[in-house]
């Protein structure tokens, strides 16, 4: 499976999120008014292409096994993304931010679509991973990622070990520090988390990034940001 770069994807994010900042007349700094400005809809909206959400499915693609519920889809030559409206939220805003990741980072593309997308599954079509990684980088953006993460955790990196286990839940402290090595049980209990020592409570990262468990897990571990006895990944 050929890797994609991950390097040049991120900058080129960083690039589409940057001109829709300074067309807000670079007013918008904090973690929610950054986040609210590098919403799918309106991102799209600000780089010329129209966005829908329909009132229910997209339909079916496809015949025989390779029939799929249609989620998103992208159309460069009317300039329009629109999205499955009966899926979970989280989905609908990793769908969007995929199509995004198709318009910026594969122009000439044709009419293309998509299955439901979380950032939990890896495709074997690099253009697919290559759109779920700018998804990713769109909606957590490693800046605001690190920002989110230091003021919850207190800290820049989280090693998982018998203290910070019980923080994250002490009921099941064992369990977490019995998981797999390579699993992400770390990292989801860290995604997931509304406290953090006595008195430190907060909104989970999943819900300041609008993503699901498993994929804002892999989002905090492609960033170093937990560390569970295994290689980090950069």
């Amino acid at each position: 499976m050929t890797d994609i770069d991950r390097e040049a994807i991120a900058k080129q994010c960083r690039l589409f999120q940057w001109e829709i900042w300074q067309r807000a007349g670079r007013t918008h700094n904090t973690i929610p008014h950054l986040l609210q400005l590098f919403r799918p809809e309106h991102a799209a909206r600000v780089h010329g292409y129209e966005y829908e959400v329909a009132a229910g499915s997209l339909g079916v693609h496809g015949v025989g096994k390779d029939k799929y519920q249609v989620a998103g889809i992208v159309d460069p030559t009317n300039n329009l993304i629109k999205i499955a409206g009966n899926l979970p939220y989280e989905v609908i805003r990793f769908t969007a931010s995929h199509e995004l990741g198709h318009m910026v980072l594969h122009p000439g593309m044709t009419l293309h679509r998509d299955q439901p997308l979380s950032g939990e599954s890896m495709s074997a079509d690099k253009r697919e991973r290559e759109a779920n990684y700018f998804a990713a980088c769109f909606l957590a953006p490693e800046k605001l990622v690190r920002q989110a993460f230091e003021i919850r955790l207190r800290t820049g990196s989280l090693h998982l070990d018998d203290t910070v286990a019980f923080y994250l839940d002490g009921a099941r402290m064992q369990d977490l520090l019995r998981s797999r090595t390579g699993s992400l049980e770390f990292a989801r209990s860290v995604a997931t988390a509304k406290s953090f020592g006595h008195g430190n409570t907060f909104k989970p990262l999943t819900e300041v990034f609008g993503m699901s468990p498993m994929a804002m897990a892999i989002r905090l571990e492609e960033l170093g940001l937990v560390v569970n006895g295994r290689p980090v990944f950069t």
